[in-house]
């Protein structure tokens, strides 16, 4: 299996950061679209994404820049 530029990404954060990460995955099109090319473990202490296809830095950034708009 080939997992793309970086490979998996883990976040660690606290509770209210996973709230709104779990919240743009449920609500926002785009981190859907990455979250459907990934499994994505979610803990109270974080979030992981292990891609099932390449991914490369302009997801991750995307996926970033749509996140931040959750965060209070």
């Amino acid at each position: 299996m080939k997992f793309g530029y970086f490979g998996a990404m883990k976040i660690s954060a606290e509770a209210d950061v996973v709230k709104a990460i779990k919240e743009a995955l449920e609500t926002n099109l785009y981190t859907q679209g990455i979250a459907s090319r990934c499994e994505v473990v979610i803990t109270d202490k974080g979030v992981e994404f292990i891609p099932k296809e390449e991914l490369t830095a302009k997801d991750w950034f995307w996926l970033g820049y749509f996140v931040r708009e959750y965060i209070d």
